[in-house]
């Protein structure tokens, strides 16, 4: 979905990936270093116990031990790596919820206009489809957090307006308003039909960005700095 802003989020999505990646991995290698240090600190005390007889043994021993200190490091790095990627889609999230109001309302209105528009048009095509119907005269509701809805509730409306000015009948726009209720949660929007709804929130908007983004950010995390995923 295209809409006003989301190439600042992306944007911002793997600037943060990338300011943030030196540090953790930095620490990943470090406890990698003392896994290996381990290792060899284990392997010289199980050839200093075994006899020269019980070699072949020893050998097999010493070779689990690297096996398990391998192991540990994968771990180690897959929990490293996923947890730096939470805090990159974390730290966008935050990030636009702490957008100044203008532009705030701006980028919530963008989802909103893309929602409605695309609502408005099936509901043409249904009526073209199945015969002509009575008028619709339901209102499209603005559902915001209880946060948000006091912030810029009603300039989110305005601005769904003037984007789908010229593209909207006017009485269909007319129709759009603040839903008298409030979001159990902030950030992003619900549009809301009668039984239908469009959801709009960032909760959503990001799950949809992290299927579509996490294999960019991860190689860039650590393939680009030749670290294995």
């Amino acid at each position: 979905m295209s809409v006003n802003g989301l190439d600042k989020i992306t944007g911002r999505i793997l600037a943060e990936a990338n300011a943030e990646a030196e540090d953790i991995l930095s620490r990943a290698r470090e406890e990698c270093a003392q896994i290996s240090a381990d290792y060899a600190s284990r392997a010289d005390g199980i050839r200093e116990r075994l006899t020269a007889k019980a070699s072949a043994d020893a050998e097999a021993l010493i070779a689990q031990t690297r096996a398990d200190a391998a192991a540990r490091e994968r771990s180690l790095l897959l929990r490293q790596q996923s947890e730096l990627i939470d805090g990159v889609f974390a730290g966008a999230r935050s990030w636009v919820l702490a957008l100044d109001t203008e532009k705030y309302t701006d980028l919530v209105a963008g989802l909103l206009a893309a929602a409605l528009d695309e609502l408005v048009q099936t509901e043409e095509r249904n009526r073209a489809l199945y015969g002509d119907e009575d008028p619709v005269t339901a209102p499209y509701e603005v559902c915001l957090g209880k946060k948000d809805r006091a912030r810029c509730g009603e300039a989110v409306v305005a601005a769904v307006r003037k984007k789908l000015s010229g593209r909207l009948p006017a009485p269909v726009l007319e129709r759009l308003v603040l839903a008298p209720d409030a979001l159990p949660e902030e950030g992003g929007a619900v549009l809301r039909w009668g039984e239908v709804s469009c959801n709009c929130t960032f909760g959503l908007l990001f799950a949809q960005l992290r299927r579509e983004l996490e294999g960019e950010v991860s190689r860039a995390l650590f393939e680009e700095r030749g670290m294995k995923r």
